[in-house]
């Protein structure tokens, strides 16, 4: 079973844009703000990692990579695509992220996320109600991380 799934999010982080932009795509600093996530290794341009998610009663661990498709600064604009499998067999995902900052004011930007997920394997099963609400979940404590770590910078 597949799903794919297109997911929109946006938030805000309490620093100028360029400050966002520096923030947001250094992998190795917003690594340990997502949830269950695990940065292990940086081959040059490949980042490799792992990431626990629980849907429902199954905990799927994931071990991938991801890499920035782009990352245009002038347009505040990046794209990240990553892969991952599940060890014990649950399945496998990928995902193209694609971020774009706007200025809000001089000291706050606004961060809009899309996501578009394809998920295969027994977490497909849970469908896409309770997999957008994981998602959801996931990046509203993502969120919450990153403005501790931008607060505490």
């Amino acid at each position: 079973e597949t799903i794919f799934m297109d997911l929109n999010h946006e938030f805000v982080v309490n620093v100028p844009i360029a400050n966002a932009w520096t923030i947001l795509t250094d992998l190795e600093l917003i690594a340990p703000c997502l949830p269950g996530a695990q940065l292990t290794e940086i081959d040059g341009d490949t980042y490799f990692g792992n990431v626990k998610v629980k849907v429902g009663p199954i905990l799927a661990q994931f071990d991938g990579q991801a890499q920035f498709l782009e990352r245009n600064e002038a347009e505040h604009r990046a794209a990240l695509k990553g892969e991952g499998r599940d060890k014990s067999g649950k399945g496998s995902t990928s995902a193209t992220i694609t971020a774009r900052l706007e200025a809000v004011s001089d000291t706050s930007t606004k961060c809009l996320v899309h996501t578009d997920l394809v998920i295969t394997g027994k977490l497909a099963q849970f469908g896409r109600g309770a997999l957008a609400d994981v998602s959801d979940k996931i990046l509203a404590m993502f969120v919450e991380n990153l403005n501790k770590l931008i607060a505490a910078s």
